[in-house]
């Protein structure tokens, strides 16, 4: 394998294209150990007549036996008009955007680099290419604007080393080959001026917002094998796209003309569930459910005269019961979002909504003899608001009215895999299912402050450097407070402005809909960790944990940094007091993270793309990947042989090394899409 500068196994890359990404991983899968390759190298020196002058190349290759190869690195479908001499790149939504010559970029580039290499009296051979991954050889025109023989395409990619030998056969004289080993030099020369760009949180953003909202899509294949059971359970960490498949099943039967029925337990996730949904699907929280029918499930009437637990456990919830049957209310089908949320005593209730038979056998609430469908969505980190009670953590089996097992949503769509590892430190419960993150992002920062004054301080140049610096919106950026932020014990007490930036609390009011309700322009969110339950922000800011009395391995504390960490889809600050014990807590959860890898700035095709070493292969049943990556917990996965075959893998033995994407199969994890990778 070849050497790489930067090596993405040591370090974190930026990539700021998928075809730079592309050309790095043949680069390491296909050279031999004699190959250098050396990633973004800046060339800064003085021209004579010109002065200082600065330009980057992408890639520069070395050979003790075949000299330097300069490459440049375009990627999309190319176009080229012979009249103008401009190129243009065409991306997968076929939109044009005028590029620079890449044939001109990479020449001078090369030419300058000479230059450099005579003042410091290097002698090697250099020769110059263009790569083209998405471009086939052929369709460039011989022109004197445009060598084909310097074209690295669709065909010569497929066998990089020979490809580039030949090209230098063909550029180099025979006698120019003859040159001592300049390895040392260049790694001197080059690896000083490679470096990675600093990575702007707005360019983040832009190129990654897309492909969090393709949740949407992928989610679509799942609704047939789920629409299929008439009870399930539905089990996903954080970030799994459990409302958007609620949402999405709510929508495919309704479209069927069934009665729907959305329930959640969060009033301001409710109103962005009734914009969602759209007509004809009924959405309330669970307490508005009951308030429907006259009946407040917390608060005991006034002639009741048992205690308030009693009320709460078996006179309300059955007064409900009774109430829904005398209604004739019915739905066809009932989904039930965050069910950890919700009391277990309060299920008899909600399922006599659905149609079915009575005891005597006669429908009720319909005129077929349909049964109700019935699905409830849940995570078990997150039951201390409900079902888990205030001290201890939820147990779905004990809980809820499904039993298992329960349908796995496996891939974190929402939060980056520093997001997702940082914050499942604080996963509560047991049997905690884990999914894979394929989107690699920002550490999470920790940000300290010594009081109340002084913490307004951070906040206000985080704010600043967020809004003015990085460009971000002020609908960007929410901040999330373990306190009510307007109590006396927060540190927004009595603050509507920070850093002259207008604060806007976040408040539920079913009058309001989901557009009214969230911060008019200009203004920055706030809101409490667990009003934010449900919905998403693209950067958050996590505070008041010090100002909220308990420590970290209380249920009711781990779980609350569990969700508001998970609210990040990008980026995730929080900020802590000094000398708050919950601070080195933190501080060990971000040493959980691994820093290598690469970002592609416009969002990667390797996204949930993972590499694993055959540990157990039999050709006739199954196979066993051993993986070496954070997001799989356990540190295997199977295959099967028939995609072994599909992949045109004729040998596989133990030791291989396999790159896969992670599929649900039915209730199992599957490496799919398999494809050999070198080590």
């Amino acid at each position: 394998m070849a050497r790489l500068f930067p090596d993405s196994e040591k370090q974190r890359i930026i990539f700021t294209s998928n075809a730079e990404q592309y050309f790095y991983d043949l680069c390491k899968e296909q050279l031999s150990d004699e190959w250098r390759v050396y990633f973004s190298c800046t060339l800064s020196a003085m021209e004579q007549g010109e002065g200082l002058k600065d330009n980057e190349v992408d890639f520069v290759l070395y050979h003790p036996h075949w000299g330097v190869i300069v490459v440049e690195v375009k990627g999309g479908r190319i176009k080229h008009e012979t009249e103008t001499g401009k190129f243009f790149s065409i991306n997968r939504h076929n939109e044009t955007f005028e590029i620079k010559n890449p044939f001109q970029q990479v020449l001078v580039w090369k030419s300058r680099f000479l230059r450099f290499l005579r003042r410091e009296n290097v002698k090697v051979p250099v020769s110059h290419a263009v790569c083209l991954p998405a471009v086939a050889e052929e369709e460039f025109p011989q022109s004197a604007s445009v060598e084909k023989t310097i074209i690295l395409g669709r065909s010569r990619l497929k066998t990089l080393e020979h490809s580039l030998k030949d090209l230098v056969k063909r550029c180099q004289p025979e006698v120019y080959l003859k040159f001592e080993d300049v390895a040392q030099a260049l790694d001197i020369a080059l690896i000083g001026s490679s470096f990675t760009s600093r990575l702007y949180i707005r360019d983040y953003i832009d190129s990654h917002e897309l492909r969090v909202k393709d949740i949407e899509v992928i989610h679509e294949t799942l609704i047939t094998p789920i629409a299929g059971a008439s009870r399930l359970g539905i089990e996903g960490e954080a970030g799994t796209g459990k409302t958007m498949l609620a949402l999405l099943l709510a929508r495919t039967f309704r479209d069927q003309g069934k009665a729907v029925l959305l329930l959640s337990s969060n009033g301001l996730l409710n109103l962005f569930l009734k914009q969602e949904s759209g007509p004809k699907v009924d959405v309330a929280t669970y307490g508005e459910l009951a308030s429907s029918f006259g009946i407040d499930l917390m608060e005991p009437v006034q002639d009741y005269a048992g205690t308030k637990d009693d009320w709460i456990q078996y006179e309300g919830p059955d007064r409900l019961r009774r109430k829904i049957k005398e209604s004739g209310k019915r739905y066809h089908v009932i989904l039930c979002d965050e069910a950890q949320d919700v009391q277990p005593f309060w299920w008899e209730a909600i399922q006599e909504l659905l149609v079915g038979k009575n005891a005597e056998g006669k429908t009720e609430g319909d005129a077929s003899n349909e049964e109700g469908r019935f699905y409830v969505f849940f995570d078990r980190s997150q039951g201390v608001f409900g079902s888990g009670g205030r001290e201890k953590s939820f147990v779905p089996e004990e809980s809820l009215p499904i039993p298992p097992p329960y349908f796995p949503l496996v891939h974190n769509y929402r939060t980056t895999r520093e997001i997702a590892i940082f914050s499942r430190a604080f996963r509560t419960g047991t049997a905690i299912l884990k999914s894979h993150c394929g989107r690699l992002g920002y550490v999470p920062e920790i940000l300290i402050y010594d009081d109340a004054i002084d913490c307004e301080r951070v906040l206000g140049r985080l704010l600043r450097k967020l809004i003015r610096e990085e460009g971000l919106g002020t609908d960007e950026v929410t901040i999330l407070s373990a306190r009510n932020p307007k109590g006396a014990e927060s540190v927004l007490f009595e603050k509507d402005t920070v850093a002259n930036f207008p604060l806007h609390i976040l408040n539920y009011d079913k009058k309001k809909s989901w557009l009214e309700a969230r911060a008019p322009r200009g203004k920055i969110s706030v809101s409490t960790i667990a009003r934010f339950k449900g919905l998403e922000a693209p950067v958050a800011i996590l505070m008041n944990l010090s100002e909220y009395h308990l420590p970290l391995d209380n249920p009711i504390m781990s779980s609350l940094v569990y969700v508001a960490a998970t609210r990040a889809k990008h980026m995730l600050y929080v900020l802590i007091q000094k000398n708050d014990p919950k601070l080195a807590v933190l501080q060990k959860a971000l040493k959980e993270i691994q820093t290598t890898g690469f970002m592609v700035l416009e969002g990667s095709n390797a996204d949930f793309e993972f590499s694993g070493t055959v540990a157990h292969y039999n050709p006739e049943r199954v196979g066993w990947l051993s993986v070496d990556d954070p997001a799989f917990q356990k540190g295997n996965i199977i295959f099967f042989p028939h995609d072994v075959k599909k992949a045109g893998i004729a040998v596989l033995k133990v030791g291989m090394k396999l790159k896969f994407r992670p599929r649900v199969e039915g209730l199992a994890t599957i490496a799919c899409d398999l494809r050999e990778a070198k080590k």
